[in-house]
């Protein structure tokens, strides 16, 4: 019988390779590029990302093993070790519509419900709830001044059915200081509305009285690390301000929820989380809440709208399911995935489906329901959750040392950095550094649009403080192309660009005709291909016949200074009004192509946004 050999051992008949040989070996893969600049990610939030860790870089986050595993359990035994809501969001316009929704989404895969009744009033809680069941469901709600009539109305309602009030189990979400910043003001009883709210659900154990937003921020170009320190400010405040009113910080704490949106950096957006358990454990702490356990803490997650494009819509489910896997890895405690067309039309029947069952998916065929705390002990996500630690609580000291959340955002200097962020991350996607798949590369050229693009604007009265203003991160490329698809609606003729191919280098022509057709294909112009001449004189004839508003010159650096000079030499003296540009940015030859009539450049490092929009003005294009 044949000795079973351990996992241990097999193992061991491998030689543990250091650190320092790895990456002695790497540098001589690199042949002579830098380390720190080919293979270390800075992140935008100012921390390094090292590409390969190793045991010995958790030497020193012992700390971080406290809170391993620190996720809610589900009492239910039918469910797995690892539970979250599948909660789906209806927005009330009509109750019995609503009720309809709401009925079909329990009975098609959704275990929760969160219902939308902002700007309503008055609602009739018996309509909206017939045929509902809270002992089987969670039941959620997103309330404006109205709030603190709603949710005693709905525990009267079930307690006349006979629920018992521990039995409920959902959210309100009433955030005061959330509309501060996105309305430039807040209602002056807004925290007394949070008073009467708390005192209500104070008696159940698993419905929370307070829901603290973070969407407005990530939504709005801020980094990960500014979204986790303002929203733990904003809920500082909160403690404060309801503890004026006689509210314990235990009290508000106990029925405190974090609503987090999460995007597609998928392993920060891990670590975000999980140092959101730790750090308000911190802040715990700090209110004398010694035995707080951070497992208490619920976190429901959403998508993110900043992710989300208009153009080649159908990216947004797969963006949508990354970040429902990051969210569930990093321990919500209920999710809610926005349908792939909600930011652009109301959404189908298909869609609604298709997004509630991102959770099911996850839960029924990919398993994640039966692991507590998968990256607990990840060398890469430990390091990068410490990193949020760290981070996080440096910016939320800052902030705090500035008198708080709403004295912070009064002044405008929330806004200052986030709209810092902002800038500098519209400029990566400019650069095509972050990528929108569909949108800034690989667009789909032959697509038509059919719906308006979304009115993203967050109008504010004049004198008021400055607002955040939530959008899709890609909203000005998808704005330009709209600009061409009006255009040529209008004059029933689409704006081309040809590739014209020159040169022997097969390789380097079809590279460069490739990128630029993806370059200019996101400016909604239409793509014609190159075709392979025999000489230059017949590449010019080519392009000429093809007559394209937009002609790029694709080939090697080498044949520029002979053929691509004198390619654009004779192209300009035959097409003058001809817009011509060049694959690429040889330095040595600049100022002779600009010389000859090249007007762009088409090359990575250019930026796509002024390109295009220089384009259409050109064409004339508005």
């Amino acid at each position: 019988m044949k000795e079973e050999k351990s996992s241990e051992n097999l193992f061991s008949e491998f030689p543990k390779v250091h650190m320092e040989q790895w990456k002695e070996k790497t540098i001589k893969d690199l042949k002579g590029a830098d380390f720190d600049k080919k293979l270390v990610w800075r992140t935008p939030d100012g921390f390094n990302l090292q590409p390969y860790y190793t045991s010995e870089d958790l030497n020193a986050l012992d700390y971080l093993k406290k809170f391993e595993t620190s996720i809610l359990y589900t009492s239910d035994g039918t469910q797995g070790p690892r539970y979250w809501v599948n909660r789906e969001k209806i927005v009330v316009e009509d109750v019995l519509t609503a009720n309809k929704a709401a009925i079909d989404a329990l009975n098609s895969g959704a275990d929760g419900l969160i219902f939308d009744l902002t700007g309503k009033e008055g609602i009739d809680i018996k309509l909206l709830l017939k045929n509902i069941l809270p002992l089987h469901c969670s039941v959620s709600f997103i309330a404006d001044r109205d709030a603190a009539k709603l949710i005693k109305g709905y525990f009267t309602y079930e307690s006349e059915n006979h629920i018992e009030t521990n039995q409920l189990f959902g959210s309100i979400n009433y955030d005061p200081i959330r509309n501060l910043t996105l309305k430039g003001k807040m209602a002056n009883d807004g925290f007394k509305v949070l008073k009467e709210i708390i005192e209500v659900t104070d008696s159940a154990d698993r419905f929370y009285g307070l829901t603290v937003n973070s969407a407005q921020f990530q939504n709005s170009g801020a980094s990960i690390v500014q979204e986790l320190a303002f929203t733990l400010n904003m809920a500082v405040d909160y403690i404060d301000k309801l503890n004026e009113l006689d509210t314990s910080a235990d009290k508000v704490i106990r029925n405190m929820e974090f609503s987090m949106s999460v995007g597609t950096d998928y392993f920060l957006e891990i670590a975000k989380l999980r140092a959101l358990r730790i750090l308000f454990y911190k802040i715990a702490e700090s209110y004398g809440l010694s035995d707080f356990d951070p497992g208490n803490l619920n976190i429901h997650s959403t998508s993110s709208l900043w992710t989300k494009t208009v153009y080649d819509p159908y990216v947004n489910m797969l963006r949508n399911t990354t970040e429902a896997m990051a969210a569930v890895i990093g321990g919500c405690n209920a999710l809610t995935i926005a349908p792939y067309n909600e930011n652009f039309e109301e959404p189908t029947k298909l869609s609604k489906r298709v997004s509630r069952n991102v959770s099911n998916i996850l839960k029924e065929e990919s398993y994640f329901d039966k692991i507590v705390d998968p990256s607990a002990g990840s060398y890469y996500i430990e390091n990068i959750t410490d990193e949020m630690v760290q981070k996080g609580w440096e910016l939320f000291t800052e902030i705090e040392s500035e008198g708080g959340f709403i004295k912070s955002f009064t002044l405008g200097k929330i806004q200052s950095r986030i709209n810092e962020t902002r800038a500098k991350k519209l400029k990566l996607v400019s650069q095509r550094r972050d990528i929108f798949v569909g949108t800034n590369q690989y667009p789909n050229t032959n697509e038509k649009l059919d719906v308006l693009m979304p009115d993203q604007s967050n109008s504010q009265e004049s004198g008021e403080i400055e607002i955040l203003q939530p959008q899709n991160g890609a909203i000005e490329f998808e704005n330009l192309r709209k600009k061409t698809d009006a255009f040529a609606e209008k004059s029933g003729h689409r704006p081309s660009a040809f590739m014209a191919l020159i040169g022997d280098n097969a390789t380097m022509r079809t590279v460069r005709a490739q990128f630029s057709a993806g370059f200019i294909g996101c400016g909604g112009f239409k793509i014609i291909d190159g075709i392979i001449t025999n000489s230059t004189e017949e590449a010019l004839k080519t392009a000429l016949e093809q007559n394209a508003e937009i002609t790029v010159i694709c080939g090697a650096d080498d044949d520029y200074a002979t053929e691509g000079i004198e390619f654009a030499k004779k192209f300009k003296a035959t097409k003058k009004d001809g817009i011509l540009a060049i694959a690429g940015y040889p330095t040595e030859i600049l100022e002779d192509l600009k010389a000859a009539g090249v007007g762009e450049f088409i090359h990575i490092r250019a930026d796509l946004i002024e390109t295009l929009k220089r384009l259409q003005q050109q064409l004339n294009i508005n």
